[in-house]
């Protein structure tokens, strides 16, 4: 029998983190009050962010995609990973994003978060296979049995899902907190993005009335255009070096570089941007150990709001 394999994490002030992260710049960044006006964005880890990211990005640059990686990182820095240092270049309405829980992440009343969260199950598939592709987990040879057990214990990277859902979940209707699903953007997605650029701003929701900006937010956030836009490749590492892109250089290396070979590993952070992705790994006996642990965590009514017309597998 094979023994039980774990990703290689570390422990940053109680929370698991992998050693990609620097612990300095992710002190930084719990420390950092967000600024009047500030948009930040907010999400458990493997919920979609990406997607939203660039969403968010198309409605408040009318429409234009950035141009490479080094433009997409430097409209939206992720301060965990680079600190807060890009944030003083950038003009208002400065916009970053944060995987923290709501106690963990400072709060200021006049700036406008958005959460984003995903159907559990989903989360938990997306999230091993995550883990497995990248080099930093040391984790390739791992199953999901391996991670399932890490994942419905709260012992995966950032802990417990539900924890973190149920610190945002009482702020869902605060008026400067826009909380919104992956499942609920993948099948509404023109009233979503709609309510979302009214949320950021009137002057961003009236130009997405047009039917020619608009399609430009469909096509440029397409499962196909974001899979090639955000492959991690040798040749984007070059661009970044050229561009002297230091900060988010050295941040994908030491997530992506695969040291044993040499190379840069080129799996994609968008991977299949379906809903029910978890009917493709989980047995019976993860749907139980799931059930239970959902009734332990008391976090039933929450998942019935937010996912009742999803298929969770009969766990809520």
């Amino acid at each position: 029998m094979s023994s039980k394999r774990v990703p290689v994490y570390q422990d940053i002030d109680g929370v698991k983190y992998s050693v990609g992260y620097n612990v300095n710049l992710v002190r930084e960044a719990l420390s950092y009050m967000p600024h009047d006006g500030d948009v930040v964005m907010v999400s458990p880890l493997k919920c979609g962010n990406n997607w939203l990211e660039q969403i968010m990005q198309l409605i408040l640059y009318r429409g234009q995609s950035a141009n490479d990686l080094t433009e997409y990182n430097k409209r939206t820095p992720y301060i965990e990973m680079v600190g807060t240092d890009p944030l003083k270049d950038m003009h208002p309405p400065r916009f970053f994003k944060t995987h923290f829980s709501y106690e963990r992440q400072p709060m200021n009343p006049k700036a406008k978060y958005v959460y984003l969260t995903r159907n559990p199950l989903d989360v938990c598939v997306s999230f091993y296979h995550f883990t497995r592709s990248v080099p930093v987990y040391r984790f390739k040879d791992g199953t999901f049995d391996d991670f399932f057990e890490l994942f419905v214990t709260g012992q995966n990277d950032r802990g417990d899902f539900f924890d973190h859902l149920m610190s945002w979940y009482p702020h869902k209707d605060d008026t400067n907190v826009f909380f919104v699903t992956y499942e609920e953007l993948k099948r509404n997605f023109r009233n979503t993005v709609l309510r979302l650029a009214r949320f950021l701003g009137e002057e961003y929701a009236k130009p997405l009335e047009s039917n020619e900006l608009f399609q430009k937010v469909v096509e440029q956030s397409s499962l196909s255009f974001m899979s090639q836009f955000l492959m991690i490749t040798e040749e984007k590492m070059r661009k970044l070096v050229e561009k002297g892109d230091k900060d988010m250089l050295e941040a994908t290396k030491r997530f992506a570089f695969d040291g044993s070979d040499g190379f840069l590993n080129k799996s994609v952070l968008v991977r299949k941007g379906i809903v029910g992705d978890w009917k493709t790994l989980f047995k019976e006996e993860h749907l139980e150990q799931l059930r239970l642990r959902i009734h332990e965590k008391n976090v039933a009514p929450a998942l019935k709001a937010l996912w009742s017309s999803e298929d969770l597998g009969g766990v809520v």
